[in-house]
């Protein structure tokens, strides 16, 4: 008489024995796959281990986050003649209409500034070209990648790092050929060997901020089409194609434009070497590092709710 039960399939068997006594699913090498654990309790109450999970799957995806770059890198490039130039070309371009304004003589923003107008105003493009980046990498990356988020399991963090490897590179691009302007044109100061560290003062601010508004930007598609629409506006209420006002620092209002401060000491110390906005500059820096990792929380806390939502 066999004992072999007939509604027991042979692959049942083998996943028998691919499941070990404490229950944990293993693979075909012998390792425990990762089990995740769903219960009702709001990952809000214990927000750092949130944020230790964020650290880990950005470490964990950092690799995937590489190849995208790449991937991302090479298809934006290819074909093209202008190749990478084309980093540098959105400030310059910006650059141009305001100088083709200021000598057809329909407006005159320069003001008392006492080094040659067309630099000074690139350098705030760049600058404010790497935070506007920033800020639009969250939503941009997201909507981008709406099928791959639906459809694959991967650390979500990778997506940003990705964002963040772009911005870094497109930066870099810009800084090659806005160096050489600064000390031929406004002269040498040793702050242009910390360009690059000025500059990226401005992204995590951006990126916190466009994080905070990408949920948003994922259920309504108003606020995209509302952030093309206000990018402009800000970038005038900024002081990039106009000197510093005096008084700077006693105007509130200087103070609640997150990119004001920041943009002012990077173009400042780059194009003068000195600044009169330490104190609001620092402040703004501070307080992003909690917009940054209160942005990390809501991004990790609101994908998986809008994944179901794109996925439906």
């Amino acid at each position: 008489m066999s004992l072999a039960n007939p509604h027991i399939s042979p692959g049942a068997v083998d996943d028998a024995n691919d499941t070990d006594p404490s229950g944990a699913e293993t693979d075909a090498a012998g390792e425990e796959e990762p089990v995740q654990v769903m219960t009702p309790e709001s990952g809000m109450k214990n927000p750092l281990r949130l944020l230790g999970d964020s650290a880990r799957d950005l470490w964990a995806g950092r690799e995937l986050a590489y190849r995208m770059f790449q991937r991302n890198i090479r298809g934006l490039y290819r074909q093209t003649f202008l190749g990478i130039f084309w980093a540098f070309l959105p400030p310059l371009a910006n650059t141009a209409v305001w100088l083709i304004l200021r000598r057809a003589g329909a407006i005159d923003l320069a003001g008392d500034i006492e080094v040659n107008y067309a630099v000074y105003v690139v350098t705030g493009m760049v600058v404010w070209q790497s935070f506007v980046e920033a800020f639009q990498a969250p939503l941009q990356t997201v909507n981008a990648n709406r099928n791959m988020l639906s459809k694959l399991r991967f650390p979500r963090e990778s997506l940003l790092l990705t964002s963040v490897m772009e911005i870094f590179f497109n930066l870099g691009v810009r800084l090659v050929v806005l160096v050489p302007l600064l000390v031929v044109f406004a002269g040498w100061t040793p702050w242009i060997l910390a360009s690059p560290l000025l500059v990226a003062l401005l992204i995590p601010l951006g990126l916190a901020i466009g994080l905070l508004v990408m949920p948003l930007g994922m259920l309504y598609q108003d606020v995209g089409k509302l952030i093309a629409v206000a990018v402009p506006v800000w970038m005038i209420i900024t002081p990039i194609v106009y000197g510093t006002p005096e008084g700077w620092n006693a105007n509130p209002l200087n103070w609640l434009n997150p990119a004001s401060p920041l943009l002012t000491l990077a173009r400042d110390l780059l194009v003068f070497g000195e600044t009169l906005v330490w104190t609001s500059a620092a402040a703004w820096v501070v307080l992003s590092v909690p917009l940054l990792l209160g942005g990390m929380l809501y991004y990790r806390l609101s994908l998986p709710v809008l994944v179901e939502r794109i996925s439906s």
